[in-house]
């Protein structure tokens, strides 16, 4: 500690015509590049799982609203708010169950290949196969599988069937 001070201030200043460079500051200079490509690589992540998540309230909230004429006609023959329900919920289900698969599918299979590419690049970059977050986002989207298609409903039934059947698409 001493020595790397000592050689601090002997080379400060403009008037020295040496550079210093040790162990600590490359290990420094090292250290903020990989927090670098640690920050940038949660944002990116960020941004990921945000438009997924948009992009699943789409496919759900699309599908519901594009058929309202079609589930005002199912309840015009007989169908209750119950069923109608149970199918939404259902449905959103499905979607839940269908995104977990092709995540696990593509996690899977990409990965390990997209690894090998950054660890051939950089010599610092270990891979971990992790699937944690998956199960993670899993309870998440079971919930929004759930919720999202019983507040469309909500909001679909503040119409009456006679109203919903004479709106024209």
């Amino acid at each position: 500690a001493e020595a790397e001070e000592f050689l601090a201030d002997y080379t400060a200043g403009e008037s020295s015509g040496m550079m210093y460079e040790s162990k600590k500051t490359i290990r420094e200079d090292f250290e903020s590049f990989r927090n670098m490509f640690l920050i940038v690589g949660s944002v990116l992540s960020f941004v990921v799982g945000l438009v997924g998540v948009l992009n699943f309230f789409n496919a759900i909230l699309t599908g519901i609203l594009s058929r309202r004429r079609e589930f005002a006609m199912l309840q015009s023959i007989g169908m209750t708010g119950k069923q109608l329900k149970k199918m939404l919920v259902l449905e959103g289900l499905y979607y839940t169950l269908g995104s977990v698969v092709i995540s696990f599918i593509l996690a899977v299979t990409i990965s390990p290949s997209a690894a090998n590419v950054v660890e051939n690049m950089f010599w610092f970059f270990e891979y971990h196969f992790m699937i944690t977050p998956l199960f993670i986002t899993v309870p998440i989207f079971t919930l929004l599988g759930i919720l999202l298609p019983l507040i469309s409903y909500r909001f679909l039934a503040k119409k009456s069937i006679v109203e919903r059947l004479r709106e024209t698409e």
